[in-house]
């Protein structure tokens, strides 16, 4: 046994760990349940999710002072800032962590941190405040150079001990403070870098460059034949042409406008023009930009030129018979014209680019024909580039701090995402993708997606640095970004739905009882031009008990770095779906298996002992086997975009996307029609099993990413008259992505509830309508986590599994 483990199975302060016997246990199951030796599905850990709770108040410091474990990602809570910044901006595999690298590997978990520096907090917390202490900028230690934080020990004649080094510096004469008989500053209350643990600085001109730029755009879309007909060039146009008005700072904001079919065009506008000029560039393998410095011009002054050169688009392009779209060439070129001022290139791409620099073919038909279970065995070379041009390229606008952002709007089922997606990967762009798109089912999708884009929060041309204290240090990163120093991430853009995860290593042995520090800061300019150091600081505890470690383990951090890794993996080309299945597996037996061995060992070992902060740990891993990212018979780009999508999602989303929430809707369409209501609260989720689909049921299956909406067999017709607007459910337009706006009870309240998911999400969300019977449907069913399928065993035997796994690391 550990020293200082716990003897019993509970963990002290906390609550008792899950405990069941699988198969092989005592004869005589309880009445009404499974057979003897079964398992009970209905006794097994799932997600707790409880419609009607309040939102929980949650302080970062306990009345002591001491650092308080964060509620769970998935929760409503309101976070009060007491020295600790918002888990919301940063949140740690273990709010608790070992004093020593062995204590932790013996734990089986891994310590990483979670970074979300522009995350959007609650309308109820107070907002970040900011700081300007004018030429003399952030103080800050002069030998690590950590920024000041609440942690920082206030020493005599205006000295300070910083918290990260332990090295004493003297703060600049105007910002001395006598101290109190607490030895705090008697101003801490009155400066936020003494009492927050989020704090945002006025940069001053030392933290420059440059000027700050202003917010440059470039549209470049897909003209080609493909595109015109399937009618994505009419939908990207169309949805650029309504989200202008939504730009922020449309004084300073430059737009410029590029098409391609077999070659480039770009449009000169200028101020007082009365027909924009057509600039071609015929050499797709070699492209370039004719007017660099001019290609992009303040929107506000120019907005009659932009809106006409829109217009006519789809006009001048209708019967446009050229193929072989270079779409990977336009955006070198898009790149080439941002160069001098940096921005972001927005490329709508229609179909595959299979002309001029960098053009693609499908590789996935390419590869060798095996079944599916050997395919598990061989590295996915087709998830790394195709060519070496996209990771060049990508750096390359990195460096020039330009952005690229890539909506696929291909009906084709392959372009080749793994390529493209390259480009947001390295830049910090965002990958959109609409499969099989369709401009009736996806142009809603496509228009929110891209005002969204422009409207979010967001910081141009930034740089991050996490900085750890003594004993603790920064091992890698992961996510969106391009890392051309050890230590820094650059960040052409950062939005506020991304994350970049920090793994952490320990450099020596910490000291049990006290605290570890960790701070981001990240320096970025605003899309009004100021520029601004966003610094986030967070405590965590440290302890040589293993159980207060398990105690304080975050699920659903631990998922979201499990995510990453094998994102990272599976996307380097290098690895094949069945090591990263047995990496993942072996991460969760070990951290059972120590727990079980550490903290619980009077327990018998015919059982299975779950901590009770991880004892979902084994249904998610098997959601994560199941997911389009590890399927075995996952199509090569579906595959490719959940994998950048893991690889940069914050922690609220990443549990979504393993173990979706599926809602029986019927239930609370019901309570609407009793009660003349248009929203009741939230009704109860259901286990993601087919025994749990009521053939008179409507149920909609979110999973942060997409809404399917299925509709039972034996939905009375009258329901379905009030929801749907069908009198029979053969009538219901399969596949159908939008709900009909119907004057009943039923109608309005579906409505409501699929508008309070995409608000939940930050997202439009994609719906889909499936019937019962439908092929459609297999999509619906293939995100039913618990059942046995083509893609993994059912929850029941995973979980038996697992411990067998435990139990022969016992022999």
């Amino acid at each position: 046994m550990m020293p200082g483990a716990p003897a019993t199975g509970g963990l002290p302060g906390g609550a008792p760990p899950m405990m069941m016997r699988p198969p092989g246990g005592p004869p005589g199951g309880p009445p009404g349940g499974p057979p003897p030796g079964r398992i009970d599905p209905a006794q097994i850990p799932r997600p707790a999710h409880d419609p009607h709770a309040e939102p929980i108040r949650w302080d970062s410091r306990t009345q002591h002072g001491a650092a308080a474990h964060p509620p769970a990602a998935s929760t409503s809570f309101i976070a009060v800032d007491r020295g600790c910044c918002n888990p919301r901006y940063m949140r740690s595999t273990m709010s608790t962590i070992p004093h020593t690298g062995e204590l932790l590997a013996s734990s089986g978990m891994p310590l990483s941190i979670m970074v979300q520096p522009l995350a959007i907090s609650s309308p109820e917390e107070d907002p970040i405040q900011v700081v300007d202490n004018g030429d003399q900028g952030p103080l800050r230690c002069s030998r690590c150079k950590a920024y000041m934080n609440p942690f920082a020990r206030w020493l005599d004649h205006g000295r300070f001990q910083c918290n990260f080094c332990q090295a004493t510096s003297e703060c600049p004469r105007e910002y001395m403070c006598n101290l109190g008989a607490d030895g705090k500053r008697m101003d801490w209350q009155q400066r936020p870098e003494l009492c927050r643990g989020s704090v945002e600085y006025a940069a001053p001109a030392e933290y420059m460059v440059r000027r700050p730029m202003a917010p440059a755009l470039i549209f470049c879309v897909d003209v080609s034949l493909a595109a015109v007909q399937s009618g994505a060039t009419t939908s990207a146009v169309e949805a650029i042409a309504r989200t202008l008005d939504a730009m922020p700072e449309q004084t300073r904001t430059l737009v410029g406008i590029c098409t391609y079919d077999s070659v480039i065009h770009f449009y000169h506008i200028h101020e007082g023009m009365a027909q924009p000029r057509m600039l071609v560039v015929p050499d797709a393998d070699e492209p370039y930009s004719p007017l660099p410095a001019g290609m992009a011009v303040p929107l506000a002054a120019n907005r009659e030129a932009i809106d006409a050169v829109l217009k006519q688009i789809p006009e001048m392009f209708a019967n446009n018979r050229h193929g072989s779209p270079v779409g990977t060439a336009a955006v070198k070129a898009c790149v080439e014209a941002l160069k001098p001022v940096g921005g972001r290139v927005l490329a709508f791409m229609g179909t595959q680019p299979t002309g001029g620099l960098g053009k693609l073919s499908n590789r996935a038909a390419q590869a060798p024909n095996v079944g599916a279970k050997e395919a598990e065995k061989e590295p996915l070379k087709y998830l790394a580039p195709a060519d070496k041009i996209y990771t060049k390229l990508a750096t390359e606008a990195a460096e020039y701090q330009v952005a690229i952002d890539v909506f696929l709007l291909a009906p084709a089922q392959y372009v080749d995402v793994a390529s493209l997606g390259t480009l947001p990967r390295i830049t910090g762009g965002t990958l959109y993708r609409y499969p099989g798109f369709n401009t009736q089912l996806d142009f809603a999708q496509l228009h929110n997606d891209l005002r969204w884009n422009v409207q979010r929060p967001q910081g141009l041309e930034a740089v991050m640095r996490v900085r750890a204290s003594n004993g603790l240090g920064v091992a890698d990163y992961g996510g969106f970004y391009c890392k051309r120093t050890p230590t820094d991430v650059d960040l052409p853009a950062l939005d506020c739905d991304k994350a970049i995860v920090c793994n952490m290593r320990y450099e020596e042995r910490l000291n049990d009882g006290g605290e570890a520090y960790v701070q981001c800061a990240l320096l970025y300019t605003t899309v009004r031009g100021e520029r601004r150091i966003r610094v986030h600081t967070m405590a965590m505890p440290i302890t040589s008990v293993l159980g207060n470690v398990f105690r304080a383990a975050d699920l659903e951090a631990q998922t979201c770095d499990m995510i990453r890794k094998v994102s990272a993996r599976l996307l380097g080309g290098s690895a094949s779906i069945q090591n990263v299945k047995d990496q993942t597996i072996t991460t969760t037996v070990n951290t059972l298996y120590a727990y079980r061995k550490f903290c619980a060992s009077n327990n018998s070992t015919g059982q299975l002992i779950l901590p009770e902060g991880l004892k979902v740990l084994p249904l998610y891993c098997l959601g994560l086997h199941k997911s389009p990212g590890m399927r075995a018979d996952a199509h090569a780009d579906d595959r490719a975009a959940w994998l950048l999508n893991g690889l940069c999602a914050p922690v609220k989303m990443c549990v979504p996307s393993v173990y979706p929430r599926n809602f029986p809707v019927h239930r609370l369409v019901d309570e609407c029609a009793a009660e003349g209501t248009e929203f009741p609260p939230l009704p109860p989720v259901t286990w993601l099993s087919a025994e749990k689909l009521e053939q008179d049921g409507i149920y909609v299956l979110e999973d942060a990413r997409e809404m399917l909406v299925w509709v039972g067999r034996q939905v009375p017709d009258a329901v379905l008259r009030e929801t749907f607007g069908v009198d029979h459910v053969d009538h219901i337009q399969s596949n159908a992505a939008a709900l009909k706006q119907l004057d009943t009870p039923r109608s309005k309240s579906l409505n409501a509830f699929v508008n309070c998911m995409r608000r939940m999400r930050s997202g439009y969300l994609r719906t889909r309508i499936l019937r019962r019977g439908d092929p459609a449907e297999a999509h619906f069913y293939a995100k039913l986590t618990e059942d046995r399928n083509i893609a993994g065993m059912s929850y029941v035997d995973f979980l038996c599994h697992v411990h067998r796994l435990i139990q022969n690391k016992f022999q």
